[in-house]
């Protein structure tokens, strides 16, 4: 039997930098979404053990792929709780990648987050979500967000998780220039003393969600690793000129780069903008996708 089940991406809606802490991880504060654009995956029971399969070149395909870790870890708490348990435990993953590597996007999380939610199912849920998301953040700090459900409000790490108000809906285009950052190049470079307060957005996020009210985001843009990153990687500052030319209702770069996202409210625009930018992105190495707001968590097809 193969399971087969999407995969999201995400976004930051807004990227707040608040502390250091002296384990060298940064305290955030930011607002997610997945997008109804991503991966699929494919999960075959009948081979033994733990492996992965992916058609891009550069996604590993041993232990240290975040799928195989993923499935590694649950199978290893599954025996722990069900040491008698007949049940066959093993599986192949077959990974479809749409998601740009290395692009800012989530998406080797997400992978690992859907791997860890189809499993707990196919093994008459074990665990908890809680449980799942205490595993996934083992595995990487966006893990437990995918697991979560969004749009979501993390804080911490991204660990500190809090369902938010629906979006307003835009269509979003999402603009991979094929540049790769190092995150932590960019974590290590920002000034804690440069980066901006919280208050307003929190207020309007919290209004939103007491009012029952859809959450406007066009207004709430900010990522402080953005400036970092353009600073670093100067290429990324002619990216937002080439998408600001649109004039889309908002525009950020998501997470520590190095792809963007322009809003429109406008499908037409959204289009053009879209046409306009897969006519001169470089493929395969740069990627642009139109996508719009997902929500939930629950990606099995």
């Amino acid at each position: 039997m193969i399971e087969r089940a999407f995969s999201p991406a995400k976004i930051n809606l807004f990227l707040y930098v608040t502390s250091r802490r002296d384990d060298r991880y940064h305290e955030l504060y930011t607002l997610m979404t997945c997008l109804d654009f991503g991966d699929r995956l494919s999960f075959d029971y009948t081979c033994p053990g733990v492996a992965v399969v992916c058609d891009h070149p550069d996604v590993p395909e041993d232990c240290t792929n975040l799928v195989h870790r993923a499935a590694t870890l649950f199978f290893d708490a599954f025996s722990r709780i069900k040491p008698f348990c007949k049940k066959k435990t093993g599986v192949c993953v077959s990974i479809h990648k749409k998601i740009p590597v290395g692009a800012g996007l989530g998406g080797g999380s997400s992978n690992a987050a859907v791997t860890l939610q189809v499993l707990n199912r196919r093994f008459g849920s074990p665990f908890s979500k809680q449980a799942l998301m205490a595993m996934g953040l083992k595995l990487g700090t966006d893990v437990p967000f995918f697991i979560h459900g969004g749009p979501a409000l993390a804080r911490g790490v991204g660990e500190q998780l809090l369902i938010c108000a629906p979006l307003l809906p835009y269509h979003v285009v999402v603009y991979f220039p094929g540049l790769s950052v190092r995150t932590s190049l960019v974590y290590e470079n920002v000034n804690l003393a440069l980066t901006k307060k919280v208050k307003t957005n929190n207020n309007a996020v919290l209004n939103a969600h007491g009012k029952g009210q859809p959450l406007d985001v066009k207004g709430l843009l900010h990522n402080d690793l953005e400036p970092v990153a353009c600073r670093i990687y100067p290429a990324l500052i002619r990216v937002r000129e080439d998408m600001a030319g649109f004039k889309p209702d908002g525009l950020l770069m998501t997470g520590s780069g190095s792809s963007y996202f322009a809003l429109f409210s406008d499908g037409l625009k959204a289009q053009q903008a879209f046409k306009l930018l897969s006519e001169t992105t470089d493929e395969p190495h740069g990627r642009v996708f139109m996508a719009s707001f997902l929500k939930g968590n629950d990606f099995t097809e």
